[in-house]
């Protein structure tokens, strides 16, 4: 299905990776994007093998090698003692065992290659300022319409437009996610002054009751990412962008690990902030017709596999293949829904099954050589750019 105009609702990474991969399958496409400017929040992201396969098929292996970082070494501690309960990596093993590397990088750099790679196909393929609030199909196509007063018509739609999708509304109706008791804390830390808290391992979690905190290196070492996830009920507003206090987050874990509490109050005026976690079941099915959904406008993702991104890049490499190969929209999606649904079904279901093993009040279970989820599960053996579609 060359020279087909497709509309992309929403510039966020699943938006752009489709993008790219549509463009390469040699359709237009137009990305509308509802922020007055293009850019994502100051986040570490994990990019494991099975979306690096995904990028890698996109184009973007040479930017992911030159602006990521690779974990030579990963464990899960205590959360009181440091004492390790499970080691998730040894430096080469990823590649040489899946046949791709796992990343950990800045999110705003992931985004800015992937624009720059859109863009570099089409200058003008980004609207910025277009927020969706509406559409119509025929057999023929799709009009979308925005608040800004523009209409644009594409011979197919693709809603990628995240947790509270405005497009998934339109298509099933609209239904508020649930909050689910918990509260993520996110910073960002000079390297240099919590250097010798990122020991034994470069990438770690600690584990423990109704907490977990994970810390990791970025760009070349000299940035330190963290996040804390706590259970409460107290705050259940959302975004990436509300303040948080050094002093709140330190009273959620106090009485930690002693590095716990360092990187936290290193974290720089103004680098701390918070938001709620939501959640929603699975759709049992994304399509109408000439319209689509894609990462979490589909199946949103609780963090505890560190698989949110992940899915909406495979997704991405999955429907370009799809759109490639079929003679009609209609084929592409049915393709598309066979492809993904059950395995982005299970890692949904399988994420927070995850965050209630991490948080339980026995870390000490989690003691093995593969404790972490995404190595039991076997989410890693999965290349999005060969499987059947």
């Amino acid at each position: 299905m060359r020279n087909q105009t497709i509309l992309v609702i929403g510039a966020g990474i699943g938006g752009l990776s489709f993008a790219l991969g549509a463009q390469r399958a040699g359709c237009r496409v137009i990305v509308c994007e509802a922020a007055s400017q293009l850019g994502e929040v100051g986040a570490g992201l994990t990019v494991s093998p099975n979306a690096t396969h995904a990028l890698e098929f996109l184009g973007l292996g040479e930017a992911m090698a030159r602006l990521s970082d690779r974990p030579e070494s990963g464990a899960g501690y205590h959360y009181k003692t440091g004492e390790i309960l499970y080691r998730t990596q040894t430096s080469g093993s990823f590649k040489a065992k899946y046949g791709a590397d796992y990343y950990q990088i800045h999110r705003a750099d992931l985004h800015d290659a992937l624009a720059a790679a859109v863009r570099a196909n089409d200058p003008n393929a980004i609207r910025l300022t277009h927020h969706f609030v509406g559409m119509e199909q025929t057999d023929k196509g799709v009009t979308a319409t925005f608040s800004n007063g523009q209409t644009i018509t594409a011979d197919a739609l693709i809603g990628c437009d995240g947790l509270r999708s405005g497009v998934r509304s339109v298509l099933f109706g609209n239904e508020n996610p649930r909050f689910t008791g918990q509260v993520s804390f996110r910073g960002m830390v000079p390297a240099d002054l919590v250097r010798h808290c990122m020991v034994p391992t470069r990438s770690g979690v600690f584990v423990g009751p109704s907490r977990i905190f994970t810390r990791y290196f970025l760009r070349n070492l000299t940035l330190v990412n963290f996040v804390g996830i706590c259970k409460t009920d107290s705050w259940k507003e959302e975004g990436w962008s509300t303040p948080a206090t050094t002093e709140e987050v330190l009273a959620e874990f106090e009485g930690w690990h002693e590095c716990v509490q360092t990187i936290i109050k290193a974290t720089p005026p103004g680098k701390l902030f918070k938001w709620a976690l939501f959640d929603r079941d699975p759709l049992p099915v994304w399509t109408k017709g000439r319209v689509t959904l894609l990462g979490d406008a589909a199946h949103p993702m609780l963090p505890f596999l560190g698989m949110g991104a992940a899915m909406a890049i495979e997704d991405a490499a999955i429907l370009a293949r799809c759109i490639a190969a079929a003679g009609t929209f209609e084929e592409a999606f049915a393709r598309y829904e066979t492809a993904r649904k059950e395995r982005t079904t299970y890692v949904l279901l399988k994420s927070r099954a995850q965050g209630e093993l991490y948080q339980s009040r026995t870390p000490e279970n989690l003691k093995s050589e593969s404790g972490t989820g995404e190595f039991r599960l076997g989410l890693f053996d999965y290349n999005p750019g060969t499987v059947p579609v």
